[in-house]
This record gives C-alpha cells, structure tokens and sequence, in this order.
C-alpha cells in the first residue's frame, strides 16, 4: 500500500442529548469527518488504513473476521 492511499481515522465521542454523557461512537473516522459531526477525536486512538476502507462519508468500520490477528 502505497502512502498516498493511506489515512489516518480516530476513534472519537459523541454528544447525544446530554452533553455530561458522551458516548464512543461505533466507528472510526478521519480528523475531518468527526469535525463534520461534532464529535471530539479520543488522542492515542490513531490508525492508518486504506482510503477505499473508507464509506462515502469518511467513516471506517473495521469487520470483524474471528481469525485476524490481535494488536
């Protein structure tokens, strides 16, 4: 993978109706797409992966296979 083709996502919290109980989105996403959704970026959470990981709007969702390797 080349480094163009990769980005950076963050896991990130967002504000429901209450502002005193955010909650950890479910997904990860790029420094931009948080911004866009108001949520606030969780430092040490940052993760390199591939652009077409990506959905149309910026978020990554990791699948979950049962036989990749832990890090």
């Amino acid at each position: 993978m080349q480094d163009q083709d990769v980005v950076k996502v963050y896991a990130f919290r967002v504000f429901g109706n209450h502002v005193e109980s955010p909650r950890l989105a479910s997904f990860k996403a790029t420094r931009e797409t948080i911004q866009r959704l108001g949520g606030e970026l969780v430092a040490g959470t940052e993760e390199g992966v591939a652009r077409t990981q990506l959905d149309g709007e910026g978020r990554y969702r990791r699948i979950a296979t049962g036989w990749g390797e832990l890090t």
